[in-house]
């Protein structure tokens, strides 16, 4: 039998370099109080940083949960949160380009290109099984958000997709973010290579 998972009462957001925003993160298997509590708490971080994604590394839980609310970012359209756990795209077809940022690189933004059309198959907070076929070129911007933050799981940031140009264009901010990091933690966390 699996062992219930720990998950902080107070979740914050972490920032690159830490280490955690670079490990494969750990499937769920005990869908209990503690994980849909903890969830709650997720969006709650979420919302405060005005954010439409948010996975469990990004507050330094190593577990493969990641939430959303894509409609946060239009004024008048009504909340859809979701809990997304252990969650895998299928059959992907074409690419589109989207400017995207990210919670854990404040202030850095720049064109990712992601698939443009794939099936999602996940669990809820519950451990319900759901599928769905997203479409970003029909306008489905979830399907941006979903692939951005299951990147995270897999212990992908987004800048790992920038061009070298891009990333020059970014790099004063990551070093920024790197000293930072060493200045609070005493340590260099795991800085990009490239």
């Amino acid at each position: 039998m699996d062992e219930p998972a720990s998950y902080p009462a107070n979740p914050n957001l972490v920032f690159y370099p830490a280490p955690v925003l670079r490990q494969r993160a750990e499937p769920v298997r005990v869908f209990d109080q503690a994980l849909r509590d903890f969830c709650r708490r997720m969006f709650a971080v979420m919302e405060d940083e005005h954010g439409v994604g948010l996975a469990a590394p990004q507050v330094g839980v190593s577990r493969r949960i990641f939430v959303t609310d894509h409609a946060r970012r239009k004024d008048g359209e009504s909340p859809q949160p979701r809990v997304w756990i252990n969650p895998v795209i299928e059959a992907p077809t074409g690419t589109t380009v989207y400017e995207e940022g990210c919670l854990s690189f404040p202030a850095i933004y720049a064109k990712v290109t992601r698939h443009d059309r794939f099936t999602i198959r996940w669990q809820d907070e519950h451990g319900e099984p759901h599928v769905e076929q997203l479409d970003v070129g029909a306008g489905q911007f979830l399907g941006i958000v979903v692939q951005h933050e299951l990147d995270h799981l897999d212990g992908i940031v987004f800048v790992d997709h920038l061009s070298l140009l891009q990333l020059g264009l970014a790099r004063r901010r990551l070093k920024d973010l790197e000293a930072a990091y060493r200045k609070q933690t005493g340590k260099a966390g795991s800085p990009l290579r490239r």
